[in-house]
């Protein structure tokens, strides 16, 4: 029996879910490379090139209308990683330039699969890397394609936004005496959030889903030699046969997270990795509440206990929509010169010293400054209740952990590996006073990492606030 006689409880009577109105539409194609293209990812790896496929390599893009009538364009591609500059703007500059756009319009995110083809323009003279060039022109094209059809089918639709849960991911720093090893550490927690958005047409219909979550796609490793997108690919497969529409993948700040199984060469790992992730993803779906609605406290039931009963209303979702980038000033550690690199690696064999001492320069390039200063660039979009963080090195999950926890009012993307230049590890002072691989190979002091959070977290919270 009701009892209107019962004031609205003191707590909120209202629950808002995050979201956004937008007018958004998303696209995906299947860039597979042929086997026989270069890939190397592992040190460790005696092939080094592919001999088959795993599971489709994807590109999926994401086109959300600003209020200028503008573009936004939030892609990603099933590739590793960029080694410089010169393989980065390759292919997004020539993105940006067919869609006739600004290089902010568009975040350019790698899923950060160790099992990918290669993403370097200069690998032509090795196995493979015959291939890799018109492999990335036609990938480029079909980026392009899939960019084109996301904004040509962009219609109003609702993006609702909810944290959950996924136990994949591990700590990866394992202390060996004196030393760490990149491997799983039972004895530290792991960063388990899961973010997920679910875009719906005004029928509430799904037209598109947004997973961001932090693990290393590590599952295959040296022992492998098929091109895969590693546990994503499985993820994928699971959510969009639920959903029948594409899922954008976004890999979060998992520079010192992997999954528990990794390292293998057994694809079913990868697949079993992959259901872990996939199904998470789902309940997350399941518990969001109706497109379009929110919850509301609609009276006190007397049945035995008092009981609290709610319903779904409607809800006015932000239109809010805005666009920052930030150019961050970084520390830099003492580089070494080329003599010095040499004499570094005096006992290594003598292509794989030239190739290192390639790397460590390409790093460097569009990145160091003159005077030995250098800038971290850093996209900063708000949709609706969302705010989207990308950039291009490896963060440590304290960057998306500190970020969530200092904006609990909005729901936090973190991005890895997403446009340039910045290609390197972003990582904690413990990493730096552990000499952990990390630490050694990327360009930027100790600080670096937390320099870059507060810069972020001040930008969010300039961001206009939203009434939920």
């Amino acid at each position: 029996m009701a009892r209107p006689d019962l004031q609205p409880p003191k707590a909120k009577s209202v629950h808002a879910p995050f979201s956004a109105a937008l007018t958004a539409g998303m696209a995906q194609r299947t860039i597979n490379p042929p086997v026989g293209i270069r890939a190397a990812s592992w040190g460790a790896a005696k092939v080094h090139v592919a001999t088959g496929l795993h599971n489709n390599i994807t590109t999926t893009a994401m086109a959300v209308k600003d209020h200028n009538g503008e573009f936004q364009y939030l892609v990603t591609v099933d590739w590793g990683w960029w080694q410089g500059k010169a393989d980065d703007l390759s292919v997004r500059g020539v993105v940006i330039k067919e869609l006739g756009i600004e290089e902010n319009q568009l975040q350019l995110h790698l899923t950060h699969t160790h099992a990918g083809p290669s993403t370097a323009t200069d690998v032509a003279h090795l196995e493979g890397g015959e291939l890799v060039a018109d492999y990335h022109k036609f990938a480029t094209t079909e980026i392009i394609a899939a960019c084109k059809e996301a904004a040509s089918s962009a219609i109003a639709a609702t993006l609702t936004w909810s944290y959950g849960k996924c136990d994949l991911a591990i700590n990866r720093e394992l202390p060996c005496g004196e030393i760490d090893i990149v491997g799983f550490n039972p004895g530290e927690p792991a960063d388990d959030t899961l973010t997920v958005g679910r875009l719906c047409d005004k029928a509430g219909k799904i037209i598109g889903t947004v997973v961001n979550y932090a693990c290393h796609p590590t599952t295959l490793a040296w022992k492998n030699s098929k091109v895969s997108p590693d546990f994503v690919g499985e993820a994928r497969d699971i959510v969009q046969a639920k959903t029948g529409a594409p899922m954008l993948f976004l890999q979060g700040a998992s520079g010192d997270l992997a999954p528990r199984d990794g390292n293998s060469g057994d694809t079913e790992v990868a697949d079993k990795n992959g259901r872990i992730l996939g199904y998470a993803t789902l309940a997350t779906l399941e518990k969001m509440i109706t497109s379009g609605k929110k919850m509301r406290f609609l009276e006190a039931v007397e049945s035995g206990a008092l009981l609290g009963d709610w319903e779904e209303v409607e809800n006015v979702a932000s239109q809010q929509i805005n666009a920052k980038r930030l150019d961050i000033e970084v520390p830099l550690q003492k580089l070494p010169t080329i003599e010095d690199l040499r004499e570094r690696w005096k006992d290594v064999d003598e292509g794989a010293r030239e190739t290192r001492i390639n790397r460590a320069m390409k790093l460097r390039a569009g990145y160091v400054l003159e005077g030995g200063r250098a800038t971290h660039p850093v996209w900063i979009w708000q949709w609706g209740d969302a705010v989207i963080v990308g950039q291009p090195g490896e963060a440590y999950s304290y960057f998306q952990m500190e970020l969530r926890r200092r904006h609990p009012d909005k729901v936090i993307f973190v991005l890895n590996c997403t446009n340039g230049p910045g290609y390197m590890y972003l990582p904690t002072p413990e990493a730096y006073q552990r000499l952990r691989y990390q630490a050694w190979q990327t360009l930027l002091q100790e600080g670096a990492l937390e320099l870059i959070t507060d810069e972020v977290s001040a930008a969010i919270a300039r961001l206009p606030r939203i009434s939920r």
